[in-house]
């Protein structure tokens, strides 16, 4: 288990208060129907109570508890070498056209902070993406060749830079951001109930038949217009998202230090581990703050969090003068075959159902930009970003699309490798309390929790309610969870995270000793 003082809980959530908001009990109607409460769908919800339309959000959980409350929430166009692999697989046009879409969501979010003066610690920043060894400085200028082709607000620096660590090469994208993005959301919370917004905790949408939303629990909900903001969407076959994502998997590491990096630089590894590094606001301690973030890994490369996390930490403790380690986090995302985010109508037989998803570690101004593009398809005006962005668009060159076609392969291998483990007997297995494993019970394999507060054990089928695959024990989150396309599931079966939206089935078993 964690070291730290919070498990899994990270530095925004523990920062901010949120309020909490009723569940839905009856079938009811909206102009606008919002489905998923992180950055994207408050945001969406945001513009278009903002044109004065009528707007309900549901959520399956509570809000701000996915991952946008565990994000290094960098507002960032400075995406690693993206620009040079847009301009060669698509072309400069779209490069550049990239690029604008992420400064305009920045500036939407210092622009939208300041008219409602909520104070979220917004400050401009310089993106540095650093090298470390000479054998990457080629390719670092090739990235700095396209910023000068685009016309992109940066350069390379060969000389030292203002670093706590040695580099070789810096290339810097000037005018970005960084935020604390709970602080921001409360303030748009307070907007949204200010605007009459409906907003719904622990309501899973389940299906959709015509303009109705189909909870969970059989409540019906008329709408004229869905988004569908649920970082996997929820409404998986009828787009076949399934096939479309690669799930990646990164952590998160707080620490305070006595040798942070310029309060006006947000740094990106660019060789190395590739991580992250951002100071962060923090009154409540003397020394610097700092998040750390990165190590991230495909789905269905099953690390151990705990590992993960460790690794972390040296790298941290390599780079800064580390004092005290105060939160660690997980988060998971949705990576696309040409590195560009799925925003627009959700399939081409709707013209009133929208999806946001796939933003490649970047939600923070794709949720954003989601909210500007949607809004102006709702209300019938041109959006300039939309046809970069449409999930209907051609994605990628013949060598991505043969990446991404193994897919499938991939989560198929994961599942023969978990066929032919070898697991203990349901009988045999000796867990303490607050410990799970997955199990072999006849010629089935099924997922074992010991409680901790009645010392029984907790028996769940062992595959995901999603598309049947096997899931694998997370004991740093006690969550049961999918490495195919990422379903969670806490220990008692209940669905965390999607595209799943149905629990597992759950038996109670007593110990033997009783």
């Amino acid at each position: 288990m964690s070291e730290f003082n919070n498990d899994n809980i990270s530095f925004w959530t523990d920062t901010v208060d949120l309020p909490s908001y009723p569940t839905l009990e009856n079938d009811t109607s909206t102009e606008v129907l919002v489905v998923g409460a992180g950055i994207t769908g408050l945001m969406n919800a945001y513009k278009l109570a903002m044109q004065g339309r009528q707007v309900m959000v549901l959520e399956a959980n509570k809000v701000l508890t996915g991952t946008t409350a565990n994000t290094t929430a960098r507002l960032m166009a400075q995406q690693g070498p993206l620009y040079s692999q847009i301009s060669k697989q698509q072309d400069k046009e779209t490069a550049r056209l990239y690029y604008e879409s992420q400064m305009a969501a920045i500036d939407e979010i210092e622009s939208i902070s300041r008219k409602h003066n909520i104070d979220c610690d917004f400050r401009r920043v310089d993106g540095v993406m650093y090298a470390e060894n000479e054998s990457s400085v080629k390719e670092l200028e090739k990235e700095a060749k396209v910023y000068e082709d685009l016309d992109i607000d940066g350069s390379l620096l060969k000389e030292q830079f203002d670093l706590p660590f040695e580099t070789v090469a810096q290339l810097v994208m000037r005018n970005q951001g960084e935020f604390h993005p709970l602080k921001f959301l409360k303030g748009i919370l307070e907007v949204l109930e200010e605007k009459g917004v409906e907003i719904y905790e622990h309501v899973m949408g389940k299906g959709v038949e015509g303009n109705t939303l189909k909870t969970s629990e059989g409540i019906s909900i008329d709408f004229e217009h869905l988004v569908v903001a649920t970082h996997f969407p929820f409404l998986d076959y009828q787009g076949f998202y399934f096939n479309s994502f690669k799930i990646n998997r990164s952590y998160g590491l707080v620490v305070t230090t006595s040798t942070p990096p310029s309060e006006d630089l947000s740094l990106n590894g660019f060789d190395g581990p590739g991580l992250t590094t951002r100071n962060i606001v923090n009154p409540d301690k003397e020394l610097p703050t700092v998040l750390f973030g990165g190590l991230g890994h495909m789905s269905y490369d099953e690390q151990d969090m705990t590992g993960q996390l460790e690794k972390l930490r040296l790298y941290a403790d390599q780079k800064t003068t580390n004092h005290e380690r105060l939160y660690a986090f997980r988060a998971q995302d949705q990576m696309t075959v040409d590195s560009l985010p799925y925003i627009g109508y959700f399939d081409q037989k709707h013209d009133n159902r929208f999806v946001a998803s796939g933003f490649n570690k970047y939600g923070m101004t794709n949720g954003v930009l989601s909210s500007m593009i949607i809004s102006d398809l709702i209300a019938g005006n041109e959006n300039r970003y939309h046809d970069m962005v449409s999930p209907h668009r051609k994605k990628g060159t013949f060598a991505q699309l043969k990446q991404f076609a193994t897919t499938p392969l991939e989560s198929l291998g994961v599942e023969a490798k978990n066929m032919l483990k070898n697991y203990p007997d349901i009988n045999e297995a000796n867990l303490s309390a607050g410990e799970g494993a997955v199990v072999q019970d006849g010629i089935m394999k099924k997922g074992l929790y010991r409680d901790e507060d009645s010392n029984e054990y907790l028996v769940v089928d062992n595959r995901c309610t999603h598309m049947g695959c096997s899931l694998s024990w997370n004991q740093e989150d006690r969550t049961w969870d999918c490495p195919c396309h990422g379903s969670r599931f806490n220990f008692k079966g209940n669905v965390i995270e999607g595209p799943a939206t149905e629990d597992l089935d759950v038996e109670i078993k007593k110990p033997d000793d009783e």
